[in-house]
């Protein structure tokens, strides 16, 4: 699946999965819930409980019991993920998606005012909401350091995009991923990444 994986610092990994462009969300949302090992510690764990006054409702044989499928808290949440797009029709329909799919995300893109940007990023800040997909407003000046997993949704067609996202996870000393989904449309764009970063893959 991957084409390649190399190692550009000791705590920084890159991989390009190699996926056609039209079953990317079926990789992404696995991916997701099955985060890389060396990451795996950092998912982020359900809520707790809310405590109501309601009485308990009684136990009743013939009501199905709920699943991680109906209940959004019932399973660990990915660990802290950015991830990015090319277009901001993309953001937005991916964070829908993965809500709809009971994973916890924002979006963050040129069309959402001042005050819904700061808002998505004070979520994903305050790890109420542990995935962030942006568009390349998010490569650069966020101040955030415990960003895990870096996903590139779209490859970026300049490598030095390419190089202020994975920038996003590792950062001082902690351990960080990122991973690029590689389409049919991506040779020309993987092949600058190669030739920027090509002391890294001998």
């Amino acid at each position: 699946m991957c084409a390649c994986s190399v190692e550009t610092v000791d705590t920084l990994w890159q991989s390009f999965l190699l996926v056609p462009s039209h079953v990317r969300e079926p990789y992404l949302y696995y991916l997701l819930r099955n985060p890389p090992e060396c990451i795996l510690h950092l998912r982020r764990s359900p809520p707790e409980p809310v405590k109501s006054g309601k009485k308990p409702a009684q136990k009743n044989s013939k009501v199905r019991k709920s699943s991680a499928v109906d209940d959004p808290d019932a399973f660990e949440q990915p660990p802290p993920t950015i991830i990015f797009c090319a277009r901001t029709r993309s953001a937005a329909y991916l964070a829908l998606l993965l809500q709809t799919l009971n994973i916890r995300a924002t979006a963050l893109h040129s069309r959402l005012t001042q005050r819904e940007r700061l808002n998505a990023l004070n979520l994903f800040r305050a790890c109420v909401v542990p995935v962030l997909v942006t568009t390349d407003v998010g490569a650069r000046g966020l101040d955030i350091d415990d960003v895990a997993l870096v996903i590139n949704w779209d490859v970026p067609q300049e490598p030095e995009e390419y190089t202020h996202r994975v920038g996003r996870t590792a950062r001082r000393g902690r351990i960080g991923v990122a991973i690029s989904f590689v389409t049919e449309r991506d040779e020309d764009s993987v092949l600058k990444i190669e030739d920027r970063i090509s002391e890294f893959w001998h």
